[in-house]
């Protein structure tokens, strides 16, 4: 599995490009007796070479401990939302989520056979509660689309939630997108999360990208993209940092994108302009 993890530094009007990851992985001796119970689950399946029952976790630090542990794990969310000041840090959006995302997948509580971009955007916050989600999800939740310092777009007809926090220079910002696939019930759901990032070399733009597969008919469950056969675009200067549409189905970029390096949506993945790295 490729690591997903793009960090995008500009410094003046020069855009540069930093990517790493910690090596060390989250201990998990201080876990409660929920999360170690569920760890010792999920392992003893997959030694029998089955897929696990879902999972029950307290709060994100066990799905932090619990994707160090075992390589598949389905997070069951319990309904429980903390508040945006209450959201995981952006040290562990850099390192622990990165790390996760491509290990666990999410049970989606649904409601019928059609996707609900809300019920997907709920789960997900639960598991991943980044600030930036949390207040979107409040936001759209009271029914208040526009903040004085945000922008939230709710749109369930074109499978679409965007958050946009404008700034003359730099934007906190994130998109969820689901694409339908050419199977009944089966879709592509994609998030791209960019938050502002005060490095070394000045104030920047930090990117996370995530992809799943669902499945609205029958399980209702969020799987990583397996990228050996469905390869993710990579940041350069050249193609910018990448962002969804409500009605545009491919992706697309910011920041300087070459219209020559293109994403385009054919139904299954994106065909790519851009080689296969």
């Amino acid at each position: 599995m490729k690591k997903l993890l793009c960090l995008i530094a500009f410094a003046g009007c020069a855009a540069m490009l930093f990517t790493f990851c910690k090596n060390n992985a989250p201990k998990t001796e201080e876990t409660d007796p929920d999360t170690e119970a569920a760890i010792a689950a999920a392992a003893e399946v997959e030694n029998l070479g089955g897929d696990p029952a879902p999972s029950n976790m307290t709060d994100s630090l066990d799905v932090m401990n619990l994707y160090a542990t075992v390589e598949n794990i389905i997070v069951k969310p319990q309904g429980v939302l903390p508040y945006p000041s209450d959201g995981i840090s952006g040290d562990a959006l850099e390192h622990e989520v990165v790390k996760a995302w491509p290990k666990l997948s999410i049970f989606v509580k649904q409601s019928g056979n059609e996707l609900d971009i809300l019920d997907i955007f709920t789960a997900i916050v639960e598991v991943y509660p980044a600030p930036q989600l949390l207040e979107a999800w409040y936001a759209i939740d009271d029914n208040t689309a526009v903040s004085s310092k945000s922008k939230f777009v709710c749109q369930e007809k074109n499978h679409f939630i965007s958050g946009e926090w404008p700034d003359p220079e730099f934007s906190n910002n994130f998109y969820l997108k689901a694409w339908p696939l050419m199977e009944d019930g089966k879709w592509i759901v994609g998030l791209v999360y960019n938050r502002l990032w005060d490095g070394d070399d000045g104030i920047g733009l930090y990117q996370n990208l995530m992809f799943w597969t669902y499945d609205s008919l029958e399980e209702h469950i969020l799987r990583p993209v397996d990228t050996e056969e469905r390869f993710l675009p990579s940041y350069t200067p050249q193609r910018g940092y990448v962002v969804f549409y409500p009605d545009n189905d491919n992706i697309d970029f910011k920041d300087g994108a070459d219209p020559d390096l293109y994403w385009k949506w054919n139904g299954y993945w994106f065909e790519s302009s851009a080689p296969q790295e």
